[in-house]
Formats: structure tokens, sequence, C-alpha cells
């Protein structure tokens, strides 16, 4: 609990830079995005209603379905957003954002990209998640192995080309500047998509550790056998490789176990094997 209130203002101050770059530089200049925005901007041509409700009613809909695939603790983790990101929308949207800033459309459009980037990438970086269309991505990535970031790439352009089959191919471009600006910016801000960290534990508690990442968190784990340096102890370090926006969970839940533990993480650029390039294996026949 007390690590919750210590992300909460996180994803508070995340959500409302993404409910700012909406409603300051996408409504006003019409741009097309991806993800849940995307949809909800869409289908406001045909439902005459504020943007935030129909962004509460994408975001609800794909809760429920996160819920029901992965399970209620990884609904809970979108559930922050899924409530508070519709409502800091709301209140922006009576504001007169639009005619505050330059009608400069390119200027918009990477202030846009940028202000999106670091709301979405402060939320994943503290552990929680912006729901919406994040969460048809895990769900393949759990069941398929399909890596997060190239389905996620898949289904905002799907959304865009959507939104281009209603608005026209005006203002497309911009599109992609916000597009390819704002997924830099998230990775740079908050370490998701396909980047990928190498951890290594070391932790009397070893044993406790490797059934909680592999029961609770999902990922596959290697055991070393290593001799502690001080009192020259055998014992056996925890070494896994994990999608950077599940570091956070990791760290927590070790550190629950174990409040000393020496934990090691790092950058990985490439990665080849079980589930990356080869299929997960799994109890099933």
């Amino acid at each position: 609990m007390k690590n919750q209130w210590k992300i909460l203002p996180n994803i508070l101050f995340g959500n409302a830079l993404l409910a700012f770059a909406i409603c300051a530089f996408v409504v006003p200049n019409d741009f097309m995005l991806g993800g849940a925005n995307g949809i909800a901007l869409g289908l406001q041509r045909f439902i005459p209603v504020k943007l935030s409700i129909l962004a509460a009613i994408v975001n609800g809909t794909l809760f429920f379905v996160g819920w029901a695939f992965m399970g209620w603790k990884f609904a809970a983790a979108s559930l922050a957003s899924t409530v508070i990101y519709p409502c800091i929308m709301a209140v922006f949207e009576v504001l007169p954002l639009g005619t505050l800033f330059t009608e400069d459309k390119l200027v918009c459009a990477i202030f846009c990209a940028l202000t999106a980037g670091i709301g979405i990438g402060l939320v994943v970086r503290a552990g929680g998640s912006t729901g919406g269309m994040d969460i048809p991505p895990c769900i393949l990535y759990k069941y398929k192995g399909i890596p997060v970031g190239k389905s996620m790439f898949f289904f905002d352009a799907l959304v865009v080309l959507m939104q281009v089959f209603i608005k026209g191919m005006d203002g497309i471009l911009y599109s992609i500047i916000i597009l390819l600006i704002m997924s830099t910016t998230v990775d740079r801000v908050v370490v998701s998509g396909e980047r990928k960290v190498e951890i290594t534990i070391i932790s009397p508690e070893y044993e406790k550790i490797r059934q909680e990442i592999l029961s609770n968190m999902d990922c596959g784990v290697t055991l070393l056998n290593v001799e502690t340096g001080y009192d020259r102890t055998a014992q056996q370090a925890i070494y896994s490789v994990v999608y950077a926006n599940k570091y956070p969970e990791i760290r927590d839940a070790v550190l629950a176990i174990d409040s000393h533990a020496f934990i090691v993480a790092g950058d990985v650029k490439n990665v080849n094997g079980r589930g990356y390039t080869l299929d997960r294996i799994t109890s099933e026949p």
C-alpha cells in the first residue's frame, strides 16, 4: 500500500500531461492518433458527445477485456488510469486551450508528441499502465509470445488508418510525426515497448524470489551458482531478461521479500530464445 501511494502522483501527473496534449494540441488541430484516444476521436465523428465520455467508454471496455484475459492483478494496474484519465480530460475540455498556443501545426505536433510521450512514460515507469490500447498487445504477448512493441505499433497504425477513411488524407503526415516522436519519447522516459532489461538478483531468499517471479510475474528466470565475497557463502543468484515496463513490479516484489536484496539491472539490445524469438514453454501438452 505504501508503494502504491508513492506511484500515485506519477500516475496522476502522467495522465494529466496526456489529457493536456490531447485537448491543447490534438483536438484544435484535428490530428489523428493511434490507441484508445484515436478510437475515441474517430467515434466522435459519429457520436456527438464529449471526447472524455468516449475515452471513458473505450478505456472501460478495454479494461474489462484485460481483466477477462489477464486477470485482476493486471487489470488493477490499469484501473487508476482508466478512471483518472477521462476525469482529467473532462476538466481540460472546458478550458480554451486551443487558443493559447501557436497556430503552426508542425510545432503543435512536436509538442503534442513530447507532452503525451512524457505523460505515458511517467505512468509506465511508476509501474502503472495507461490502460486503453496497451491491453491488447499485452494479451497477445501472454498467449502468442508476440513482442509488445511490435503489436502496439500495429494497433496504433490500424487506428490511424481507420481515421484516414473517416477524415481523409489531410493531416496524415502530422500524425506520423506525432507517432514517431511520441514512441521515442516514451522509450526514453520509461523504458517501454521493445526495450528490455536484464536483472541479476542476489539474495539468500532466492527460492522465494524465484517462485514469485515465475508464478506471479509470468517471467522466466535462470539460476546461477555464486559465492558471496564477504563470508564465502555458496548460494544461487537469479538472472532474468524482461520487458522494461515489468521491472518496477519485479523490483518491488523482490524488496518485499528481502529488503536487503542486491539487484542489478541493465539495458539489453538484443534477445534470442524462448519467449522472444522462439515460442514460450508452457505446462500445456
